[in-house]
């Protein structure tokens, strides 16, 4: 279900949509949106419509994913903090052809149930490299490999930059917020950050990272599988005026250093987030705020 009140913008979603061989019904205002959605619909909403019906996207349905109003321009600011804050699971910043590679991959994982692994969002043929940190007080080691990486290969050093941000970030949520102890607590979240501790079983974390010259993407994964998504997208909005906590507030800085910040999870098994960053554009001609997206997978005989 397409729900835009532009035609223009409705043809080119129902183009897009239509590649995934998926029906697709237009509707172009909330009242015939409503009308048309039950809960097998993945319902795509132009932005403004989304803010105009309140607690749209608790309503029955597959999954609900807000894109920009305008088609030619990035969603507002202040736009993506409210959805995020009112509990909006995909929210699409950018515009074409931005809109196009995110809400095809998003509809391809919401679709298929596969909601794990960074090649969903890189080309074929990009090479994957990966890191698995033995100890905790490898953190530091391998946020400079990754940035050394990365300019190795010919990104600049703006880029490195970011991706050392964004991997000492998502690294240390892996190793210090996702643990939680039998009563259900973050044992590890003021544990000394210096401290070396063998990682085994549950603790390891892996870091992934590829780029196609399209996007540069960082994948890291924790076996924990605790973080609920919803809290995460609130501290995104918190997190930009609040200093971080066990809570995962940290994770606001990696999110406000990419384009797009992508959170898979399966409960009480894994963790997966992936930050993306596109290398085409220069950061003033992409939209202030990333999109958001979290995905959650379907235990065995669930839709």
């Amino acid at each position: 279900m397409v729900a835009h009140p532009e035609r223009k913008a409705q043809r080119a979603l129902q183009r897009l949509v239509g590649a995934t061989s998926c029906s697709v019904q237009i509707a172009a205002d909330g009242d015939a949106l409503l009308a048309a959605v039950d809960s097998d619909t993945i319902a795509i909403v132009d932005s403004t419509i989304a803010q105009t019906i309140p607690g749209l996207c608790t309503r029955p349905a597959r999954a609900w994913i807000a894109v920009p109003g305008d088609g030619l321009a990035p969603a507002e600011g202040a736009t993506v903090d409210a959805l995020l804050t009112e509990g909006w699971a995909h929210i699409v910043a950018h515009p074409m052809p931005i809109l196009a590679e995110e809400l095809l991959a998003t509809v391809q994982k919401l679709r298929r149930n596969e909601v794990f692994g960074i090649e969903k969002y890189i080309a074929w043929g990009a090479e994957v490299r990966s890191y698995t940190l033995d100890d905790a007080h490898e953190r530091d080691d391998a946020v400079s490999a990754i940035a050394k990486d990365v300019i190795a290969i010919g990104l600049p050093e703006r880029v490195g930059s970011l991706v050392s941000v964004i991997a000492d970030e998502l690294i240390a949520n892996a190793l210090y917020i996702a643990p939680l102890d039998e009563h259900k607590q973050r044992f590890r979240a003021n544990e000394a950050r210096e401290r070396k501790r063998a990682l085994r079983g549950r603790d390891v974390v892996t870091v992934r990272w590829a780029t196609d010259a399209r996007y540069l993407g960082l994948e890291v994964r924790d076996r924990w599988g605790t973080l609920d998504p919803h809290t995460v997208a609130v501290n995104l909005v918190n997190g930009k005026s609040t200093p971080a906590t066990d809570s995962g507030m940290g994770l606001a800085l990696a999110y406000a250093c990419c384009n797009q910040f992508v959170v898979d999870l399966e409960p009480d098994v894994m963790t997966e987030m992936i930050a993306l960053l596109d290398v085409r554009y220069k950061p003033t001609e992409l939209g202030r705020s990333a999109s958001f997206h979290t995905f959650v997978a379907a235990t065995p005989g669930e839709p």
